[in-house]
């Protein structure tokens, strides 16, 4: 199916990066992206190169006539209008992948992404968010939400357009152990930790986003209501985020109280057991840094040697995951999924 994607982000490019590499999402053709001040020029560079995860080994060039990409041999349309509903998407294009993290709250008007739908000549039937939804937008995960089949096929088929969150790369990390662990041992009450990457939203220097990116900042983290809202749980969690000035490459630290008692094989037991078990990974050397996890395609690389057991009851799962790729990849096996309900 041809898809749009409106922003020119981080996570797009990883999109066009992951799509163009991988067989498993040859169903996903990415026809236009539209951006805003990102020059074609730009954008091309920044498809061959990334100060976060390097050389991307595209093959990257333009056709300035008819203002198209040329991906490996496949055209995309650009566009660049800061309006969604101005916005001229290819008549061919049913889904759109909103990545600007701007349009994602249907309770406000200047943010609700349905104004993509308003577009002439749009023939949009579905959006899906590269953030969590707002509002009233509903959040999915393709492995995780437990009525997933039914709830796609009735969103998909319904008369009218349709848009979807897709919850975050924290929540993406969450979800596969806390899942785990409460539906093998029960989780009495759960706190999150993660030591995340710069984001977009800060500011080199101080100013009017906050203190400076260099600086490690404190965050709240919606992750902890994303896990249960994706999960349809009631774990009583809550959570932290420290912003760091690495470029990419997080933490995350799982502090749980058990139901039952565990050893440490237990635990390992159950994660390799888990429904999720093809989408974890380990981490093969001693106290990994955050560049140990860049490119990696799982959901969370765990750190089995800093595994801790207080008390037999309390546990702490320590693990890694690449806040762009990781997730994009994630990301991207939800779009599979929709496509397949779509056609």
């Amino acid at each position: 199916m041809k898809v749009g994607i409106n922003g020119t982000g981080l996570i797009t490019r990883a999109l066009v990066k992951l799509v163009a590499l991988n067989e498993e999402f040859n169903d996903i053709e990415i026809a236009q992206i539209n951006g805003r001040s990102m020059t074609i020029d730009r954008l091309k560079d920044l498809l061959l190169f990334s100060s976060s995860q390097g050389h991307t080994n595209l093959d990257v060039s333009i056709n300035y006539e008819t203002k198209e990409l040329l991906v490996n041999g496949k055209k995309i349309k650009y566009t660049a209008d800061s309006k969604p509903e101005n916005i001229q998407w290819l008549p061919e294009i049913e889904l759109l992948i909103e990545a600007t993290g701007t349009f994602r709250d249907d309770r406000n008007d200047s943010k609700d992404p349905y104004r993509h739908f308003k577009s002439l000549n749009s023939n949009l039937k579905g959006i899906v968010l590269t953030a969590p939804g707002k509002g009233s937008i509903i959040d999915y995960m393709w492995i995780a939400s437990p009525d997933l089949e039914q709830e796609i096929t009735a969103v998909t088929s319904a008369e009218k357009p349709f848009v979807i969150g897709a919850a975050s790369c924290t929540t993406t990390a969450a979800i596969p152990i806390v899942d785990t662990l409460d539906d093998l041992f029960g989780i009495e009450s759960c706190f999150l930790t993660t030591v995340h990457a710069v984001t977009r939203s800060q500011d080199i220097l101080d100013g009017s986003k906050g203190w400076c990116a260099m600086d490690t900042q404190l965050h709240t983290t919606g992750a902890t209501k994303a896990t249960n809202k994706v999960l349809k749980k009631s774990i009583p969690m809550d959570g932290i985020a420290f912003r760091t000035s690495d470029k990419a490459g997080s933490f995350i630290q799982i502090d749980a109280v058990l139901s039952k008692e565990v050893t440490k094989e237990n635990l390992l037991e159950a994660f390799k057991n888990s429904k999720y078990k093809d989408h974890f990974d380990y981490s093969t050397v001693t106290n990994p840094p955050s560049s140990y996890v860049r490119g990696n395609k799982a959901m969370v690389v765990l750190i089995p040697d800093e595994f801790v057991i207080i008390n037999k009851k309390r546990v702490i799962i320590k693990g890694l995951f690449d806040n762009e790729e990781g997730y994009t990849n994630h990301l991207l096996q939800l779009i599979n999924f929709v496509i397949s309900k779509m056609t």
